[in-house]
């Protein structure tokens, strides 16, 4: 078998039916590129979850959460139990209004402690954290992120800016550390950090805090230390024997297997809808090949009259479709780097992109090429070519 012959006559039927061809392959590029770029982004999206899960809820951490919780409660824990080494709080007052000057911008405020860069593992890149005496004496002062900064005073200075919070004014101190979007899709570095006494009493005027976490030193412990806070906090707010807790537990086990979850779930969708893609993609390629092949039974009939076999008559489908399927696979791997890329840089997610599933693309390709050219390649090699040429 020529298949330089083969090839040359398969570019030539594409040439000569370019409108075919794309439609043929469109189907291809689209489930390559979902593939792809999801696979890709998709990797990268798992790493910052679980990046974002071991920031919240760390090795050795605890994240306590009820809509009783008070800042008492987190020093009752403190104080009962030899193995903490930090509490800190961390009250979410919701999107408000931040206004400086002439510019104003919607950002999550959050109330939290003097240990918080600590407890937190976030720390501030220019001024400082707050501290003590801030929290003691409930002082206006605030943090905030690197991007309403940059919203806010552009390439200017924001330490000792005055902000309106709420129409409450807050002097600027420090501005946080930049840690992107969080597991919930959330801009952190929007947020404003404000002393927690500060929150509560002239932002939300509330006693409650919501949501606490507790550092142990020993975190090979961490179930004995989760029991005994649940102890704790069934003591303090009073539940009786029996009853269901209403306050909510999380320990770092937890939080890893939130990640692995998240990451299976992730990896389930973009195979799905790859494959879903590619088998629509599968059945158009054999449909307009098989139009093709109904077009294209003279041109059949007069190859076998002159020696074509039926083996080549097949070869020449399946080399076909097996063409138009890889060459637009090709072109699906570059939408998608394309396509990964821009959502990488819109979202700050890591881009990683690595060979195997350039593999699997590639092999995709020629599986649906293969597959989709069979039955016309059959139905064209089992014509007569007596009847073909008349």
């Amino acid at each position: 078998m020529n298949w330089k012959n083969l090839l040359g006559g398969s570019m030539r039927s594409f040439r000569r039916f370019k409108l075919r061809s794309f439609f043929m392959g469109v189907g291809v590029a689209i489930g390559v590129a979902t593939l792809v770029a999801g696979g890709a982004v998709g990797k990268g999206l798992a790493d910052r979850l679980s990046d974002g899960l071991d920031r919240m809820i760390g090795p050795g951490s605890i994240l306590v959460g009820s809509a009783e919780l008070e800042m008492a409660d987190l020093e009752a824990i403190a104080s009962r139990m030899e193995q903490v080494e930090a509490v800190s709080p961390f009250l979410m007052l919701g999107p408000q209004e931040i206004r400086y000057v002439g510019a104003n911008r919607q950002a999550a405020v959050y109330g939290t402690s003097e240990n918080g860069d600590y407890v937190w593992s976030r720390g501030v890149v220019e001024g400082r954290y707050l501290d003590g005496r801030d929290v003691d004496r409930a002082e206006r002062v605030a943090l905030v992120g690197t991007k309403l900064k940059a919203a806010l005073f552009g390439n200017g200075d924001a330490i000792g800016a005055e902000i309106l919070i709420k129409s409450v004014p807050f002097e600027v101190i420090g501005v946080l550390e930049p840690i992107g979007i969080d597991p919930h899709g959330e801009d952190r570095d929007m947020d404003v950090y404000v002393p927690i006494t500060t929150a509560q009493r002239r932002v939300a005027n509330t006693d409650v805090i919501g949501n606490g976490k507790i550092v142990i030193g020993d975190a090979d412990k961490m179930d004995d230390a989760a029991e005994e806070i649940a102890v704790i906090l069934r003591e303090r707010f009073s539940i009786p024997a029996g009853e269901p807790e209403t306050f909510r537990i999380y320990t770092s086990e937890f939080a890893g297997a939130a990640a692995d979850r998240a990451k299976k779930a992730l990896g389930v969708y973009v195979f799905i809808a790859s494959v879903v893609v590619l088998l629509v993609a599968a059945v158009v390629i054999s449909s307009i090949m098989l139009v093709a092949m109904r077009e294209r039974i003279a041109e059949i009939g007069l190859r076998k009259a002159v020696g074509a076999t039926s083996g080549a008559i097949a070869t020449q489908f399946l080399c076909e479709s097996t063409i138009v399927s890889l060459v637009s696979g090709l072109v699906g791997i570059g939408l998608g780097v394309g396509l990964a890329t821009v959502v990488a840089r819109m979202y700050e997610i890591p881009l990683q992109m690595s060979p195997l599933l350039v593999i699997v693309a590639v092999s995709a390709s020629i599986v649906v090429g293969v597959v989709s050219g069979i039955v016309p390649a059959r139905r064209a090699s089992r014509l007569d070519p007596v009847a073909a040429l008349r």
